[in-house]
């Protein structure tokens, strides 16, 4: 019996890349391991050894084999010329596919070569945001499985991590891959050289692909001989210099990176090196910053205040300095400093008195000891700010002292005075623009925006932060809007005034019960333009078929104001005005309802003062027959009865009471068509004093053409007709002209 004594050797290691060359290097040892001693102890204790191989070789492969490349010889991501491992670079201590972007969207290939003594076998791609299957997962021969994969929205640094399902025996099992888009970053200066004064600063255009993605420093970087700051500008990189000393200099600026990339077989945030020589040349004339831009002009004591300069070794305290328009030789004097003290802050302290105008746009100063020039500077000697007086123009307008705006309107706003060339003006809260086209020293214009919601009646007029004794005075909208805000209801439901039918006279052939007004006050405000509270009258006149007046009232005083969707509703309330409809017939003393045959309702709506629309509304009572009681005078009439077919002689002067139905006519407005029909009663010869006069009285029905033209009381119809007359007990029938009165 042959016993293996095996010594357990402890290894220790980081889990990093060589991780899984550790394990690989490990399998391999064993499988050789495994073969000699299987070949060497063939024939002594064969099953012990090989079962105890078996074992260590199984604990190897489950202790050791936790990520997905541990299951494979190697895995690959191929696309063009590009192969890489997945091995090959570590995040962390996850293997992770390193990517270089060409564009947002990439076709890859994935390999898994086999590894033959694991199981573990690619079966399919779960699907995912940023990646997409475009083919089959298939084996290809014994060696390997691919599949191909579509990336989208590659960004630089971000992770895309596709998820690959595996199957072992019927157990399954996902796993994560890392592939890690990256840039191979791309920058340098647009100057190799360049030259700075010293004390002066200079910019630099930094040519970069994909500029957002490089860190920017916070703040100045001190060198010995110069500082510099590499600073974002506009989506731009920008190298800003200030020389310190003299000479040539070699500038050498490291970059950052948001992102990992791979370089020299390491991953590194480290960006490529800018390399820059920089010619420092000694000083020009010194220009010294002002904390002051304007200086206000005084023709009487001359003092200006105090000013803060930039310190200048040259300028000597209680020394007075000129400060003219020109460098060489003399120029106008604009002002004269004596220093008074020299300040912690760089700078020195010196009293200013000021003999000229002058504007920083008309060049620069120079302060002059005697007549020799120690350094420049700049700035304003102006008249000091006053407002003289405020004017105000609407569109098509002109220009008013009454400063009185509205809610919502845009105004130009004229300012006279001096120094308004360098004064500020605010009017919050309305929105402002100055007009630059139009601006001096006397006169500024401005462009007034009033807000719709404005919360206030004075809007005050600030100078330079300071409150000026100008208000604008804010008033609610009174204008006269268009009536579509009214509708008018006869009796067929609302319809709007500004619609088309109320344009012509309306024919209403019902009882005309009530008419009602409604106001929608919805529509008064409009979003784009306010007319506020409405003030209105409306006059009511009932006039007959004869245009004679039955009736005239005046509604006065009506107030309207936009509901609450307005934004000046609240501005409204205490207006009384939430009035919604009105009925005319609580105002008249003849009720609508009572209307006769074609008489008139005319309805005037118009706007308190006469001014703004206005609009009539002309409404008749049609009909289209009358009924009434007539008395007519029958005279001539022929009769035939049944019993005797034969005509008689013609009658005497009858007299007929009808209930009578008169057709009004439908192509003359109110007039009476020339056919009626009516029924009553007949007294036949009833003025026939004659012995032999055949009197009798029948109930009949009688049909008359009338004149068209009745302007007198006295017409002369023809009747046809028939009857049941008592005497003589039979049905007669008639016809023969007559005579109607007309009461």
């Amino acid at each position: 019996m042959i016993f293996l004594d095996f010594t357990l050797v402890q290894i220790s290691f980081d889990t990093s890349k060589n991780f899984t060359n550790f394990v690989s290097i490990i399998r391999l040892l064993l499988s050789v391991f495994k073969t000699l001693f299987t070949r060497y102890f063939a024939m002594q204790n064969r099953f012990i050894t090989i079962s105890f191989i078996t074992l260590f070789s199984g604990f190897l492969h489950t202790g050791f084999g936790q990520g997905i490349d541990a299951y494979f010889d190697r895995i690959e991501l191929r696309y063009d010329t590009i192969k890489l491992n997945y091995t090959d670079f570590y995040i962390g201590d996850e293997p992770s596919f390193f990517l270089p972007i060409r564009q947002d969207i990439e076709e890859i290939e994935l390999r898994f070569y086999l590894n033959l003594q694991d199981t573990l076998l690619p079966e399919s791609v779960v699907k995912g945001k940023h990646y997409q299957q475009i083919d089959s997962l298939l084996k290809i021969g014994t060696t390997f499985y691919r599949v191909k994969l579509e990336l989208s929205e590659l960004k630089p640094g971000q992770m895309i991590s596709p998820v690959i399902r595996f199957t072992t025996g019927k157990k399954h099992q996902n796993f994560e891959m890392n592939i890690y888009p990256y840039e191979i970053p791309q920058i340098a200066l647009a100057e190799s050289e360049t030259e700075v004064f010293r004390g002066e600063e200079k910019s630099i255009e930094i040519v970069a692909v994909n500029p957002e993605f490089y860190e920017v420093n916070e703040d100045w970087v001190s060198e010995e001989a110069l500082d510099y700051w590499l600073r974002r500008e506009s989506g731009k990189l920008v190298l800003n210099i200030r020389g310190k000393t003299t000479g040539t200099k070699k500038l050498q600026i490291p970059t950052k990176l948001k992102y990992s990339y791979p370089r020299d077989s390491s991953i590194t945030k480290k960006g490529p090196v800018l390399e820059i020589e920089i010619v420092i040349k000694p000083s020009r004339l010194r220009f010294l910053n002002a904390d002051r831009e304007n200086i206000f002009f005084d023709s009487e004591s001359r003092s200006a205040g105090e000013i803060q300069l930039d310190y200048h070794p040259g300028l000597k305290l209680k020394n007075a300095y000129r400060i003219e328009d020109v460098n060489e030789g003399s120029g106008r004097l604009i002002a004269e400093i004596i220093p008074k003290s020299a300040l912690g802050n760089d700078k020195i302290l010196c009293e200013v008195y000021s003999y000229s105008h002058h504007r920083t746009n008309e060049g620069y100063l120079y302060v002059k000891d005697g007549g020799r020039t120690l350094a420049m500077t700049n700035f304003n000697v102006v008249n000091r700010p006053l407002i003289q007086d405020v004017s105000l123009m609407r569109e098509g307008g002109d220009w008013t002292d009454r400063l009185t705006i509205y809610p919502g309107e845009t105004v130009e706003l004229r300012i006279r005075g001096n120094g308004l060339s360098i004064s500020n003006f605010n009017f919050a809260p309305c929105e402002h623009r100055r007009d630059t086209t139009r601006i001096s020293d006397r006169i500024t214009f401005y462009t007034i925006t009033v807000p719709h919601n404005i919360d206030r009646k004075k809007v005050s007029v600030f100078m330079n932060d300071d409150v000026t004794q100008y208000e604008l005075l804010v008033r609610e909208h009174k204008r006269p809007a268009q009536f579509d805000y009214i509708s008018i209801d006869y009796g067929e439901g609302f319809v709007t005034l500004t619609d088309e039918k109320i344009d012509k006279p309306i024919f209403y052939d019902q009882t005309i019960k009530d008419i009602t007004l409604y106001f929608d006050r919805t529509k008064i405000d409009k979003k784009d333009r306010f007319y506020g509270v409405q003030n209105l009258e409306i006059e009511i006149r009932i006039m007959s078929q004869d245009n004679k007046l039955l009736d005239i009232q005046t509604i006065r005083n009506i107030v309207v104001c936009p509901d609450e969707t307005s934004p000046r509703h609240s501005f409204y309330q205490d207006l009384g005005c939430e009035r919604n409809s009105i009925s005319l017939n609580t105002h008249l003393l003849r009720k609508t309802f009572t209307l006769d045959a074609f008489d008139q309702v005319i309805i005037n709506i118009r706007h308190t003062g006469d001014n703004g629309p206005t609009e009539r509304v002309h409404i008749y009572a049609e009909r289209a027959f009358n009924f009434d009681l007539d008395v007519s005078f029958p005279a001539g009439l022929l009769t035939a009865s049944i019993s005797d077919p034969s005509v008689n002689n013609f009658s005497g002067v009858s007299t007929a009471f009808m209930a009578q139905f008169k057709f009004y006519s439908k192509r003359r407005f109110g007039q009476y068509s020339p056919f009626q029909i009516g029924a009553g009663f007949l007294a036949l010869n009833a003025f026939n004093f004659a012995d032999d006069a055949q009197r009798d009285l029948g109930a009949v029905i009688l049909a008359s053409i009338v004149p068209v033209r009745r302007r007198s009381s006295f017409s002369f119809p023809i009747y046809v007709g028939a009857g049941y007359f008592f005497n003589q007990n039979q049905f007669i029938f008639l016809v023969g002209p007559g005579l109607q009165v007309r009461f």
